[in-house]
């Protein structure tokens, strides 16, 4: 059974014992088992959804490959869910190896659907549209070392000069072996980098408003403009005396660009229809299988 709270990442699922917990930027997500956690769902908070069976399946596939997301088939939740699963601490049995075994399966059946429909569409993920709102700038900041910043800088790279701001030291150095081109800088409120040409910020990690503000005070660097891509931009906003371009306004504008992939949405999630039967089918033909386990 899949617990689904969207958007106040903030407010708390309940407790579900031998649950595993996913979050986003966007939503909160608690796999469970139905029989054990069908009394968590009068404790869920308001606008929550309940998914089981095969149509839990389907909802999380839909999720992993970006289906769910504003930026449709944006591949950042993708690696979001991949980190889940590699840090995830499964429980000691029977259902814990269920678990396992089921968030391999969604990785796999994920990878498929994306190979299939949803690669290539260009301006359709957040590094394309990044890159979009960039055009000509010679010098940008982006602010985080996370999967976000992951999923834009391949999109910078050669098109303008990126310097890239960090709180985490270890990630920092898993970046600069991949990204030899791009300069790093620990993110503080004490030292300052000056840029004496155009420059950009690209906030790509969760920060708050005011420590946003604080560290644009303590740069020497003019900046000419923000993309503001936090799931929060538009709850905690931030203030700047140059233009800030807030992530649903970049959404707005690939409007009209839904019409060229809808045919390769229905086509990803008729594949997710079929994984989701497949699913079924090895629940149902498999002795001592995922039935027996999820009893």
């Amino acid at each position: 059974m899949i617990l689904h709270h969207p958007v106040k990442v903030e407010e708390s699922l309940p407790v579900a014992l031998n649950g595993l917990e996913w979050k986003t930027c966007l939503r909160r997500i608690l796999l469970v088992n139905k029989s054990e956690s069908a009394a968590l769902i009068p404790s869920l908070p308001e606008n929550s959804e309940v998914y089981t069976g095969t149509q839990a399946y389907k909802f999380l596939l839909e999720i992993i490959c970006g289906l769910r997301s504003p930026l449709l088939g944006e591949t950042a939740v993708m690696g979001q869910f991949r980190e889940f699963c590699a840090t995830a601490r499964f429980p000691s049995s029977a259902w814990g190896w269920f678990l396992r075994q089921f968030t391999a399966d969604l990785l796999v059946d994920a990878k498929r659907v994306r190979y299939r429909h949803l690669e290539g569409l260009g301006t359709q993920s957040y590094g394309g549209m990044v890159r979009r709102h960039l055009k000509g700038i010679p010098s940008v900041f982006v602010l985080g070392a996370g999967q976000l910043a992951q999923e834009i800088l391949p999109w910078l790279i050669g098109k303008t000069e990126v310097t890239l701001f960090y709180r985490d030291a270890v990630r920092a150095a898993r970046f600069s072996e991949n990204y030899p081109q791009v300069r790093f800088s620990q993110f503080n409120f004490s030292g300052a980098r000056t840029e004496n040409r155009e420059t950009a910020i690209v906030i790509a990690a969760p920060l708050k408003a005011n420590e946003i503000e604080q560290w644009i005070r303590s740069q020497t660097t003019r900046f000419t403009k923000a993309l503001d891509l936090r799931g929060e931009a538009e709850t905690d906003p931030f203030s700047a005396t140059f233009p800030v371009v807030r992530l649903s306004e970049m959404f707005a504008a690939l409007e009209n660009e839904r019409p060229r992939i809808a045919a390769r949405v229905a086509a990803a999630l008729a594949e997710i229809d079929r994984s989701a039967a497949r699913l079924a089918e090895q629940a149902h033909f498999r002795p001592f299988g995922w039935e027996d386990i999820c009893a």
